[in-house]
């Protein structure tokens, strides 16, 4: 590290001079600690041909997602900040995992206990404001759909999110079209964010096709799958037979898939549209059709995000199965209680550091892998103070 700071010094008997990157924020300090000293300070804005390192600025409330974002990329000076959505979708996509209001009042217990300590540097108020997030998305979609340690309490029943008559979450077909559709939305965003950043140029339409193509996906699937529920809501608000819907749906979908790849094949290229050269339009058909091997990996992304669903369901039967293993203990004479107290205790508490493990990692992988790749693929270098650390 001293090495690297000597390569950005100049020395010559009395004078030498400094040459770094600095926030703008910091440019009046400067300039009165430089006025002070009676120093020279010669400020120019980023050239195009040069790679500024990235300082991420966020609010503190949602500033402690900036280290889930770093944590696999830092993004390019010249690309753009993802803290907002990684805050928000780690956030939903932990409590999906985690799938029990008990274990989300259990982390808020330990983060009320940590949280004074944690608010002792800027580093741990921001972790806390994370933590705090999945906390309340945590207890929020417990509650939603009425798990408590793997059951329902009398009297909560209400709070759960029903569907003719029968518990949401018990319903898997349901539960796995709404996963499907959270990837589907995370996605569509992720091409429209770069769409929008490629504004201006034939390029973004591109980005555009894929956002159309998976739209078009998810609403061919529905209206093929035998999915009647979708259907039959659309159906009673727009007062039609849902057959009709059903028809509709397909043929809209179809036609969203072929236009959006058809954007696709015909804009990802670089080279330019109305050309003269045969080889620019033989290179033009050859990128599209590069392009359009990326079917494959945009699908494979949309099912990854079914883990949503599946680790949440297994979450919630481990915990009913240890609920099973304690009642079928207390049947014990004598010592049923204390063994029962022990499964719980044991079983609740494994399954409560799974979860956590689980939503970490795969809340992390679903924002770092799918979502990145298709918006943030340019990597930077993090901003780090010209400093002496003592």
């Amino acid at each position: 590290a001293r090495l690297d700071a000597l390569t950005m010094l100049v020395e010559s008997d009395h004078v030498f001079a400094l040459q770094a990157w600095a926030p703008v924020s910091t440019l009046e300090s400067l300039q009165t600690f430089c006025n002070k000293n009676q120093m020279a300070l010669n400020v120019q804005v980023p050239q195009g041909n040069e790679n500024p390192p990235t300082l991420l600025k966020n609010p503190t409330a949602v500033a402690g997602a900036e280290g889930a974002v770093t944590f696999y990329i830092t993004p390019a000076y010249s690309s753009w900040d993802p803290t907002w959505i990684m805050y928000f979708s780690f956030a939903i996509f932990f409590a999906m995992i985690m799938s029990d209001a008990a274990y989300g009042m259990m982390m808020g217990l330990i983060l009320l206990v940590a949280w004074k300590r944690m608010g002792k540097d800027d580093k741990g108020r921001r972790f806390r404001s994370l933590m705090l997030a999945l906390v309340v998305a945590t207890i929020v979609y417990g509650v939603a759909i009425g798990s408590y340690f793997g059951v329902t309490p009398p009297g909560l029943e209400r709070l759960q999110l029903k569907m003719n008559g029968m518990p949401l979450f018990q319903q898997r077909e349901m539960m796995m079209l709404i996963s499907l559709a959270i990837g589907v939305m995370h996605l569509v965003l992720s091409n429209l964010i770069t769409a929008w950043r490629k504004r201006g140029r034939l390029l973004a339409l591109g980005s555009v096709g894929w956002a159309g193509t998976l739209l078009g996906g998810l609403v061919y699937g529905i209206a093929v799958s035998g999915s009647n529920q979708p259907i039959a809501w659309f159906a009673e608000s727009l007062s039609l037979s849902p057959e009709s819907v059903r028809k509709g749906a397909q043929l809209g979908g179809m036609y969203g898939i072929m236009s959006g790849l058809a954007a696709v094949f015909l804009f990802s290229s670089t080279r330019p549209l109305f050309s003269i050269r045969s080889i620019d339009w033989v290179m033009r058909m050859f990128d599209g059709l590069l392009a359009l091997t990326n079917v494959t990996k945009i699908f494979g992304d949309t099912l990854s995000y079914l883990r949503l669903f599946a680790l949440g369901l297994a979450s919630a039967q481990l915990a009913i199965t240890f609920n099973g293993l304690a009642d079928d203990a207390m049947q014990v004479p004598g010592l049923g209680i204390l063994f029962a107290l022990l499964i719980l205790v044991a079983g609740h508490g494994i399954n409560f550091i799974l979860g956590v493990i689980g939503g970490v990692v795969h809340g992390l992988r679903l924002n770092c892998i799918e979502f990145f790749n298709w918006s943030l693929t340019e990597e930077g270098t993090p901003f780090r103070a010209f400093c002496k650390k003592v």
